[in-house]
């Protein structure tokens, strides 16, 4: 059976992150060397040396839907927000720019790696991820580049984004604030932005309130 085409990648990430994409209208893709995970980034990295690349670059999205490790680990704190962006735009973008690759990341267990006739395949390196994070349903974008710097930008438009979700623990007087300044600089009074209610839904309350 063929598997159901992605409709959306979520970026979770924080204020000032998301405040230099819209102003800039720029995606950036990190290094590596500064993933606080090195099971993950060493085996990037290795993939890097062997392939002889000069400069590696990534984006992490999720492909699935939200859950409190994301928001935890990724956009803690009263900052955090998350960017959903439609996967059809964006990676049309990503198909035109040289030396770009993106895919799905493949969660595989340390006894299976660890088997003798266990294969590893060099290209899917720097999509690997250990068993443990597959809740992530993790998606990225690779940047290979022949210059080794900080990090590497990719321009696009503000359509690419479909909405933004701000912490819900960001206090609702300064969501307000956030979220009108957010719409003047998307310069789009219509845009979706909303609060996340992962902590406290009013109807999935409400429901069991009721008899």
């Amino acid at each position: 059976m063929k598997p159901a085409p992605i409709e959306k990648l979520n970026r979770f990430t924080t204020l000032p992150i998301l405040l230099d994409l819209l102003q800039r209208k720029k995606l950036t893709l990190l290094n590596p060397n500064s993933w606080d995970d090195r099971n993950d980034s060493e085996i990037i990295l290795e993939y890097k040396k062997r392939k002889k690349i000069k400069g590696l670059f990534v984006a992490c999205f999720s492909c699935g839907d939200e859950t409190v490790h994301h928001w935890k680990t990724y956009s803690n704190g009263a900052s955090g927000c998350v960017i959903e962006f439609s996967a059809t735009k964006l990676l049309s973008i990503v198909d035109k720019l040289p030396n770009m690759i993106h895919k799905k990341v493949e969660y595989r267990k340390l006894s299976d790696v660890e088997k003798k006739n266990s294969i590893i395949d060099i290209d899917k390196m720097p999509f690997t991820k250990r068993w443990p994070y597959r809740c992530e349903e993790e998606y990225r974008i690779i940047a290979e580049t022949d210059m080794d710097d900080k990090s590497f930008e990719m321009d696009i438009p503000l359509d690419v984004i479909n909405r933004i979700t701000i912490s819900q623990q960001m206090p609702e007087p300064i969501y307000a604030t956030i979220k009108s300044y957010l719409k003047d600089l998307r310069g789009n009074p219509e845009s979706r932005i909303s609060r996340s209610t992962l902590y406290e839904n009013k109807r999935w309350i409400n429901r069991f309130k009721k008899n």
